[in-house]
């Protein structure tokens, strides 16, 4: 019973395996879930710096050169009156507005950097309120004389370089952003790396720590396991069959160990069989031995001194003392070539051997049963064979392996007797449905339990979970 309660809370085969298959699944998961979040920080902060940061810093630029477009040619149509220099002022204006737009859809995102185009908007906006547009509209009335046109452009370049500084913020301020981002793409791609050394190094491990635990838990015990099944079919059935590893090898290591043990057992009986024929046989031929030979030689003896003694009556005081002896010494043999002959005739018919006799209730009941039971024998059984304990232990094996085949429904059973100097016990344990609480005990229970206190000892019918057990003992005398 207790084996098979291990085997139910060992790890099934099929379990090991699915959850070995689930870790190395998770462990891959998890690795590869760190490498592609590597991967995606890499690509989102590529992305920023690709499709925000640098853009806006070529924007920056541009916005840059439209204005000094739109300063140069303000200046030179002051400065000549030349008309072609307003050209690259319209196109520098148009530019502008063009680039403002890109970096506040750019910039949107950052507040500094939005504060700064503002300030880069307003300086231009006041260039162009206080200097560009009231001097070229100046010039083109020729509202200005040459003695105004170096003030004017002085006053006009101050406001520029007003912008100019703002611009140079801004410049400053979108390198600060594409430095930080490529900080950051580079940061990230060393974590991916990082993620990715991780997920090999991971890998590897599972793959060693699954090869150990395959062969720790599974190889290892199918290897004992097959070496200790070899042993015993070499004939070494003294050897224990190993029951470590998942619940399916140890359910064929404990059958096998069963196997081996009813072999033994079978194996013991078998020996002390022979031997007990054996004996029987000297028994027989040394009976024999001493009718057909040395009895009639001594009783042969016998006669010849009884008829000296009356051909020779002087010499029958001293002959009377011979024959007496002869006599005594034929009785003797008489007694001890009966003693020889009833010892065979119950070996020969196995009434005086308890083994034998229960090696026979067990073999008659395979049939009834639909299985051979497990026997063991455990001490000086035969000692009981004269003994009022044999019969009866007989009679209770029958009852109960009676029972066992009537109501049990067993697939198995062990059939246990043990002897020493005080005791004779038996013990027989099914797997089958237990006697539950609703059973009643018939006339059969009641007797296994009547033979043990005729005898002085005690009989218990209990479940065994499964099945039921029957434990019945009785004192040696």
């Amino acid at each position: 019973m207790s084996g098979r309660t291990a085997n139910a809370r060992r790890m099934s085969l099929r379990t090991l395996l699915w959850l070995a298959i689930g870790i190395l699944v998770a462990l891959f998961a998890v690795s590869a879930a760190f490498s592609v979040y590597g991967r995606l920080v890499v690509r989102a902060s590529e992305n920023v710096l690709s499709e925000r940061l640098l853009p806006a810093q070529h924007a920056v630029s541009d916005l840059t050169t439209a204005y000094v477009d739109q300063e140069t040619g303000q200046r030179g149509y002051v400065l000549t009156g030349d008309p072609s220099f307003l050209e690259p002022y319209d196109a520098g204006r148009d530019a502008a507005a063009a680039s403002l737009s890109d970096l506040n859809a750019l910039l949107a995102g950052d507040a500094k950097a939005s504060a700064t185009l503002d300030a880069v908007v307003e300086a231009a906006n006041t260039w162009t309120a206080q200097a560009s547009e009231p001097e070229i509209l100046a010039r083109r009335n020729d509202e200005i004389a040459d003695e105004q046109v170096v003030a004017m452009t002085a006053t006009g370049k101050e406001l520029f370089d007003g912008l100019r500084s703002q611009l140079q913020d801004l410049d400053a301020l979108t390198d600060e952003r594409v430095t930080e981002q490529v900080d950051r793409v580079r940061s990230a791609q060393i974590m991916a790396n990082v993620a990715t050394a991780l997920a090999f190094v991971l890998a590897i491990g599972t793959a060693i720590a699954s090869l150990y635990l395959t062969r720790r838990l599974l190889t290892r015990p199918i290897e004992r396991l097959v070496a200790d099944i070899g042993a015993v079919a070499e004939g070494d059935y003294e050897r224990e069959i190993g029951t470590d590893g998942p619940r399916e090898v140890s359910m064929i290591g404990g059958a096998v160990d069963t196997m081996r043990t009813s072999l033994l057992t079978q194996n013991r009986q078998l020996v002390r069989a022979e031997h007990e024929r054996t004996r029987h046989d000297e028994q027989t031929r040394m009976a024999a031995d001493l009718h057909d030979l040395t009895i009639q030689r001594v009783f042969g003896l016998g006669l010849a001194l009884t008829s000296l003694a009356r051909r020779h009556p002087r010499l029958a005081t001293d002959l009377d003392p011979l024959i007496d002896e002869t006599d005594s010494i034929v009785r003797g043999l008489r007694a001890v070539i009966f003693d020889l002959q009833i010892g065979a005739a119950g070996l020969s018919n196995g009434s005086a051997s308890l083994s034998a006799a229960v090696g026979e209730i067990v073999e008659s009941s395979t049939a009834a049963l639909g299985f051979t039971p497990d026997v063991c024998l455990d001490g000086p059984v035969d000692q009981f064979s004269g003994h009022d304990a044999g019969p009866e232990l007989q009679a209770v094996l029958r009852e109960a392996l009676s029972n066992v085949a009537r109501h049990a429904h067993a697939t198995s059973c062990r059939v246990m007797v043990a002897a020493d100097d005080d005791r004779l016990a038996l013990s027989v344990a099914d797997d089958g449905t237990g006697m539950g609480a609703d059973v009643i005990r018939g006339h059969g229970l009641s007797n296994i339990c009547n033979r043990a206190a005729q005898l002085g000892g005690r009989a218990v019918i209990r479940d065994g979970a499964p099945g039921t057990v029957v434990e019945w003992e009785v004192p040696a005398f």
